[in-house]
């Protein structure tokens, strides 16, 4: 199953849903490049799948997975689902068997019997290899193929080959902590946005209603009121907060907090419009400025866009 080797070792299950669409889960772990693989080598993989799989209780093909997660020590275990992960952490590091991995414990197990025969090794130790190697041997024949495993004895440098390890495991983890952060990050940023939305609606509803909404502001730390135009008249209970209409706060998209901040405080002590910019009713103002009686001694806008008049 050459093409889901490359999903296994990112610890991706791919299945045939029953609308014939391939299904890759876990989503989170799932990145671009993967789902360009997935695209690109589709009839293959359904070809894999349905050569190798079964249906599940929800109707989908599932391959028939089979992984021998194996330690450096040659113990093993087999494992039927690739969301174990290419590697896993036991007492020791384990790792899917493939045929470079193989490569590796065979010459790591050369190296055993040579050291039995110069009785560096005593007999229990090495029967106990041994042992845990024929156990491994026999499941790569059958699983692995004996063409794909002997290639991979002539080809796989044993010096360079990096074996599991606590270290290797680290990394490993690593990616799946980054692509799990990254996931809850998104699911945040998808439900902010489905609350700004539904906030956005409230406040529209208000508007049309009764011509006013008092918003708790994150950016100012304090009530202010929105009106639908200049006609409306706020009650006394908002009379004290700042009071901006619809065609103001259109003016105000993209500026930076620290710009919205500024225009709030100058309507807050002068009271005044926002205006778009280089169109002070006084003439005094610049782009991306805030214009009062005495412009010259306001700071500018972190990001043009809108300035207040004193008008």
């Amino acid at each position: 199953m050459h093409n889901l080797d490359v999903f296994s070792r990112r610890g991706v299950c791919v299945s045939i849903r029953s609308n014939g669409r391939l299904r890759l889960e876990p989503g989170w772990l799932v990145t671009a490049d993967l789902l360009a693989f997935a695209r690109d080598h589709k009839a293959d993989l359904i070809t894999e799948i349905r050569n190798n799989g079964s249906p599940n209780a929800a109707g989908e093909i599932v391959p028939d997975y089979r992984f021998l997660m194996v330690a450096t020590d040659l113990d093993s275990w087999e494992a039927d689902d690739p969301r174990f992960g290419y590697e896993v952490m036991l007492d020791v590091c384990y790792r899917q068997l493939d045929a470079p991995y193989y490569a590796w414990l065979r010459h790591r197990m050369e190296n055993a019997r040579k050291s039995h025969d110069a009785g560096r090794l005593d007999a229990e130790a090495y029967d106990l290899l041994r042992e845990r190697f024929n156990i491994i041997h026999s499941w790569a024949v059958r699983h692995i193929g004996e063409e794909a495993l002997r290639r991979a004895i002539r080809t796989t440098n044993v010096k360079s080959y990096v074996p599991p390890s606590e270290q290797t495991f680290a990394a490993y983890r690593k990616t799946w902590d980054d692509a799990w952060n990254a996931h809850q990050q998104r699911l945040a940023a998808h439900s902010q946005t489905a609350q700004s939305r539904d906030q956005a609606r409230k406040l529209q509803h208000l508007l049309d209603t009764q011509g006013y909404a008092g918003i708790q502001s994150s950016i100012i730390d304090d009530i202010v009121v929105f009106v639908r135009d200049d006609s409306v008249v706020v009650p006394s209970k908002w009379s004290s907060k700042v009071t901006f209409t619809m065609d103001e706060l259109a003016l105000m998209i993209g500026s930076s907090p620290e710009a919205v901040k500024q225009i709030h405080e100058v309507k807050r002590v002068f009271g005044g419009k926002v205006v778009p910019p280089g169109d002070d009713p006084f003439g005094t103002s610049r782009p991306g400025q805030i214009a009062t009686t005495n412009p010259a001694d306001q700071p500018s806008l972190l990001q043009a866009g809108a300035v207040a008049s004193t008008g």
